[in-house]
């Protein structure tokens, strides 16, 4: 027998071992409490708790294990993992632009359409889905901390979006979008530069032009990351610029009352 086929059959034997030890623990229908499901995961995948508790869904967020994964294994083999892996699940808390603007993409158009179709228990990897859902690019191989947060790193993002596309393409859409959030910087640097000059604009008013410029240059950032030609194009750049004529009308209205209120 080959290294290669002994390592294979150990690997093997210690699969079905493991799977037979989550058998033995795990009640099909019992429904846990998410403190059960800690301690229990915590015994034997303490590694995934840590990371867990570390990431933005950890403890002090609110989010509990029930709220992703559901309350009941539904078999002994099944570790919870459908519920957690269907994009209704995290379009349910994460709502507005960030869900709106993958469900306009064409990963998301594909999901939606074949979502009764799709087998949500294959793992997070390469070849299983016909296209990326939410939990594929964010939780890629099972990872409980967000596989695409920026802290991660340009490097992890475009290693996983390349197990489908080619290198050059993965390249060429990520300079794209530094482009993209570049040019919209600079609009939110003009309309800094405008607003500084209004000195009779009323407070609120200024608060709301400036929140309007953030909103929408999230929406560039959702669109290039989501690669959803709506949120780049449409409720992203264009919406940048209807910000700035309107920052620029304020501030003409502001200039014109001064003289009145100095008289």
């Amino acid at each position: 027998m080959s290294t290669g086929t002994t390592i294979s059959t150990v690997v093997m034997l210690l699969s079905l071992c493991l799977q037979q030890s989550w058998a033995d623990a795990v009640q099909p229908g019992v429904l846990y409490s998410d403190q059960a499901c800690i301690e229990c995961h915590a015994e034997r995948e303490p590694d995934l708790v840590q990371q867990w508790r570390m990431s933005a869904h950890g403890e002090a967020s609110g989010v509990d294990c029930s709220g992703c994964h559901g309350e009941r294994h539904q078999q002994p083999s099944q570790r919870m993992t459908v519920q957690a892996r269907e994009d209704a699940t995290c379009a349910g808390c994460h709502q507005g632009s960030a869900a709106h603007s993958y469900v306009t993409s064409k990963h998301g158009v594909i999901n939606t359409i074949e979502a009764s179709r799709q087998d949500w228990s294959a793992p997070l990897q390469v070849g299983n889905y016909r296209a990326p859902g939410c939990s594929y690019c964010h939780n890629y191989g099972g990872d409980h901390s967000d596989t695409m947060a920026p802290e991660r790193g340009p490097a992890v993002r475009q290693w996983i979006c390349a197990g489908c596309h080619s290198p050059r393409y993965v390249r060429e859409q990520f300079e794209n979008g530094v482009r993209q959030l570049a040019i919209a910087d600079l609009k939110l640097a003009e309309g800094d530069t405008l607003l500084a000059t209004a000195d009779h604009l009323e407070e609120e008013q200024r608060l709301a032009l400036k929140q309007s410029q953030l909103d929408h240059r999230r929406n560039v950032l959702y669109g290039v990351g989501h690669q959803s030609p709506d949120y780049q194009w449409w409720h992203g750049q264009p919406a940048l610029d209807g910000d700035l004529i309107r920052i620029r009308d304020a501030v003409d209205k502001s200039q014109r009352r001064e003289p009145l209120r100095g008289d």
